[in-house]
């Protein structure tokens, strides 16, 4: 779900140096500060999984202590999910390439002081850092969180790219007939790809917080009952409060706009949409192993935040965008799509670089790290994330149990060193 925390800006994109990192006096994490780092994070509960402690109110973000369970496979006995299947030809595990000791040291160093999850840095092919925190391991399934929004980005440019959509300047309408005299009816595919719906909802950099009362409660439920009788379709269909402007006009971040486009999506090929992904995206990438999707009671997508994969898949994800869509021979996204998405044109003036959030742009639901479009994002609530550099085809991801200050500025420091190696 997106909220006022979702993604805290970092600072601009840059050739910087590492602040720190590699600086002897900081070589040790305190012990203090790990003790605190275990109770906080539940090592000293063997990471726990579900909604949270017996008796009190359900959240499946709200406890801290079980987020690295939760957000490494936990989340799945929590939601209805469907699974995307690797598929017999997975594409063969990336050679590791021995990268620098004092870039390895500090990208080490990096995770402990921070509490990650786990990192990995490729290019192309070849592995340059991998390390992983909190007993976690390769073969774990890390929640992406809103990273899944960009996974429907790259769906939609495969689906415009069949003909199954016409259009991304095309109305709703055209394509779900069910919302045909709805407030939402006449909203663009464009619009909501990137984020300028109109809407009148408030999830993140926005006040006062209404998301859940105006939608999320269709995804996730109420406590005590999370997880039972959701329904996205009717939330969206139930909705009541409209759009308080223009489309177009305003950059304003809500789940409610992925979804919308995965209706069409679903609507346009006859099927559900982690079954789309499975045929013409997971699969076709040689992605190495199962992901899952989360689903409501009816069986619909979670499409805001919802896919849980390995970090080598989601950098393979990084990767197909690096290489403008191919990967091992194929062309699985069009090239065109992900040029698009890497650039904005008088129709996306409301999503610029510096116009969407400071130092941000956003396109097809990916985010821009630069001004053009070389360094794109995907990213998810409690720090999750997908670096890519297009230049260097660099592709850095990172799973975390939550937010730590500072810790946005030196992962960027990190990317920014691999991208020089």
């Amino acid at each position: 779900m997106g909220r006022q925390s979702l993604i805290s800006p970092p600072p601009p994109p840059g050739r910087r140096r590492l602040l720190g990192l590699g600086a002897a006096a900081g070589l040790i994490i305190p012990a203090g500060a790990a003790a605190i780092a275990a109770g906080k994070w539940g090592e000293s509960q063997g990471f726990p999984t579900g909604w949270g402690p017996a008796g009190q109110q359900q959240r499946w973000e709200g406890y801290t202590e079980y987020h690295v369970g939760n957000f490494s496979g936990g989340i799945e006995k929590m939601f209805a999910h469907a699974t995307l299947s690797a598929g017999p030809a997975s594409a063969p595990a990336p050679a590791k390439r021995r990268a620098s000791g004092s870039f390895a040291h500090n990208a080490s160093y990096y995770l402990r002081k921070f509490d990650r999850m786990g990192l990995l840095v490729v290019r192309d092919d070849e592995i340059l850092f991998e390390e992983y925190g909190f007993a976690r391991q390769p073969a774990m399934r890390f929640f992406g969180w809103s990273m899944t929004k960009s996974i429907v980005g790259l769906l939609t440019g495969i689906a415009v790219g069949r003909g199954l959509i016409a259009s991304i300047d095309d109305p709703l309408e055209k394509y779900i007939p069910r919302l045909r005299g709805h407030v939402f009816a006449d909203l663009k595919l464009r619009n909501l790809l990137n984020m300028t719906s109109g809407i009148d909802i408030c999830e993140a950099y926005c006040t006062p917080n209404n998301g859940f009362e105006r939608y999320g409660y269709s995804q996730i439920g109420y406590s005590p009952k999370r997880g039972q009788g959701t329904d996205l379709i009717e939330g969206v269909l139930q909705f009541r409060w409209g759009r308080n402007e223009q489309q177009g006009m305003r950059f304003n971040y809500t789940d409610l706009c992925p979804v919308l486009v995965a209706w069409v999506l679903e609507e346009t090929t006859k099927l559900p949409l982690a079954t789309f992904a499975e045929r013409a995206l997971w699969q076709p990438m040689g992605a190495r192993s199962d992901a899952t999707w989360l689903v409501d009671a009816k069986g619909f997508t979670f499409s805001g935040a919802g896919v849980s994969a390995t970090l080598h898949d989601w950098a393979r994800l990084g990767s197909l965008i690096a290489a403008n869509g191919a990967i091992g021979g194929r062309q699985i996204v069009p090239g065109e799509w992900i040029a698009e998405s890497a650039r904005h044109t008088d129709k996306d003036k409301a999503s610029r670089f510096d116009v969407a959030r400071p130092r941000r742009g956003y396109r097809n639901f990916i985010w821009h790290h630069a001004a053009d479009g070389r360094v794109l994002r995907f990213a998810g609530n409690h720090a999750q994330n997908v670096l890519i550099d297009q230049k260097t085809r660099t592709v850095l991801v990172q799973s975390a149990p939550g937010y730590a200050n500072g810790a946005d500025e030196e992962m960027l420091n990190i990317f920014d060193a691999a991208c020089g190696l």
